[in-house]
C-alpha cells in the first residue's frame, strides 16, 4: 500500500492523505509519496503537518494541531423534536 500526501496545505492549513493498495508510486500531480515509516504520523495527524521535502522526496513531518470541527446548529427536525420532548416533560404528558 502506498500512501501519499498534498504538497500545497489547503486553507484551512491541512493536507490531503490518500492510499491505494496497488500503487508503488504517486499517481496524482501536486502530490508526494509518503515513505512507510512517517505513514502513521500522517495519518495520525489527519494531514495537519508541516512537510520536510528534500530533493523531492519527503523525509519528515512534523504534526500540527487537528481542528476541532465546529458545533453545528440542530436541524429544523431535530429542535422541533426536543421541543416537543421538553413540553412533554414540563406537562407530565409520556410519549
Amino acid at each position: 500500500m502506498l500512501t501519499i500526501i498534498e504538497i500545497a496545505a489547503r486553507e484551512d492549513g491541512g493536507h490531503g492523505l490518500q492510499s491505494q493498495s496497488h500503487r508503488t508510486e504517486c499517481w496524482l500531480e501536486g502530490w508526494i509519496a509518503v515513505p512507510p515509516q512517517l505513514e502513521k504520523a500522517a495519518w495520525d495527524c489527519c494531514g495537519y503537518c508541516t512537510l520536510d521535502i528534500q530533493d523531492g522526496v519527503l523525509v519528515g513531518l512534523t504534526p500540527g494541531e487537528v481542528p476541532t470541527p465546529p458545533e453545528q446548529a440542530p436541524t429544523e427536525v431535530e429542535q422541533l423534536r426536543a421541543d416537543v420532548d421538553y413540553l412533554a416533560i414540563m406537562t407530565g404528558v409520556e410519549l
